[in-house]
């Protein structure tokens, strides 16, 4: 099944080898299988959830899948539970029709009912509560987290600024549209369980399993609510780990798992193109003065002199038959091969070199060069991408302190 919408709780895919000690198989028999601080995840919940993991996913159910399916599971629930525990502190309740909203979403982008969607999961053994649980916690954390952290993120315009110029400058670059699997690691015995844990994933994705279903429940990264999906990137804003994979990889693969400073990623290349015409992400304001070819020395002393267009008129009045021409706001790579090479250089508020043209002298005034372009993003889409990436920091941060303060015993 191909969870279209499910917004999972991924947080890293396995703390252990596929080799587990007897002492870690047991806490999954029946009985208690963690209690965190006060609340009892019991073995069932477990069970129900790391079968909501596999159906959703499309994963077949080896011993080693279910097993590791059950460890997130296990992972999953921990940070669910603290996270409602939490929210409570601050009176967040979430009503059984936000959840039923929510819910509805999955099973429409399923094409189903929400009574089909019971009926599909129930048929695979896993109840529909273990999901609406999972929504619960979902909703609360994202409300408390929004409203503890969301009025208080600013984006300065500076960072909006040189968010598009580091855009713009490597938007002539290769263009790759990616998907990606991202499971955390800190210490070796971390980074060899992610590893291991990526190779049976490629296996699963080899076997038929959809990369964008395992990509939504078993990746940590914030593309997982996605499918993965991080859209159209240049190869310079990949880590440089990824960078050298993905000009190799051709359209359809996915890359063997590769360790970075943070992890271990796959990724998947849904499609590549080159990068975009030279002056595609820069938008231009332009007007051009001519008169004629006698009056070229006073025209070449208004092009010394000039600042700007906004006093540009009185700036030519003393040029006997001189013309203005607004030539409009248009991005450079639409312009003409010859007026490009013209305003090459020419920096915002100045003229180009006068030029002969038969019995007429040009020169033309860039009165303003901002970057943009369709290659480019506005200034609202990147102040709304800087401040989630600043809310999922954030949000990442006060979990891992509650983890840390929390009781957690597992057994």
């Amino acid at each position: 099944m191909n969870w279209k919408s499910l917004s999972a709780a991924a947080v890293s895919l396995m703390a252990v080898s596929s080799a587990l000690a007897p002492s870690a198989e047991a806490q999954f028999a029946e009985g208690v299988a963690a209690i965190v601080n006060d609340d009892v995840i019991s073995t069932f919940d477990v069970r129900q959830r790391a079968n909501l993991l596999l159906v959703s996913s499309g994963v077949q159910p080896s011993e080693e899948m279910s097993q590791r399916a059950r460890t997130q599971a296990l992972r999953d629930l921990i940070d669910e539970h603290i996270k409602i525990q939490e929210t409570s502190t601050f009176d967040i309740s979430i009503s059984e029709a936000e959840v039923d909203r929510q819910i509805g979403d999955i099973a429409r982008g399923n094409e189903m009912t929400i009574d089909q969607l019971a009926s599909q999961l129930a048929g695979q053994g896993v109840s529909i509560n273990s999901l609406r649980f999972q929504v619960q916690a979902d909703i609360a954390w994202n409300r408390l987290v929004n409203g503890l952290y969301g009025s208080r993120i600013r984006v300065s315009d500076q960072e909006i600024r040189e968010t598009q110029a580091r855009i713009a400058a490597n938007a002539t670059r290769p263009q790759y549209l990616l998907s990606e699997i991202y499971l955390p690691a800190e210490t070796e015995q971390e980074f060899t369980n992610m590893r291991n844990g990526a190779m049976q994933l490629l296996q699963e994705m080899q076997n038929g399993a959809p990369f964008p279903a395992v990509a939504r429940q078993f990746s940590a990264a914030p593309s997982a609510s996605q499918g993965g999906d991080i859209g159209w990137i240049a190869a310079p804003e990949l880590a440089p780990e990824l960078q050298p994979v993905a000009e190799r990889l051709e359209e359809g693969q996915v890359s063997l798992p590769i360790r970075t400073s943070t992890g271990i990623v796959i990724i998947a290349m849904r499609d590549r193109r080159a990068g975009a015409a030279a002056g595609a992400t820069s938008i231009v304001n332009l007007r051009q003065v001519t008169a004629p070819a006698a009056r070229r020395n006073a025209l070449e002393r208004v092009q010394r002199r000039i600042s700007g267009c906004t006093n540009i008129e009185r700036d030519i009045a003393s040029v006997e038959g001189a013309n203005l021409v607004d030539l409009g706001q248009t991005t450079e790579s639409e312009l003409s091969g010859s007026i490009q090479s013209r305003i090459s250089g020419i920096r915002a508020g100045d003229a180009t070199p006068v030029v002969l043209d038969g019995e007429q002298a040009t020169m033309i005034v860039v009165c303003s060069r901002e970057t943009g372009g369709g290659e480019v993003p506005d200034r609202r889409e990147i102040e709304q991408r800087l401040r989630g990436q600043e809310l999922d920091m954030l949000a990442e941060r006060y979990l891992r302190n509650l983890r840390s303060e929390a009781t957690i015993i597992t057994r």
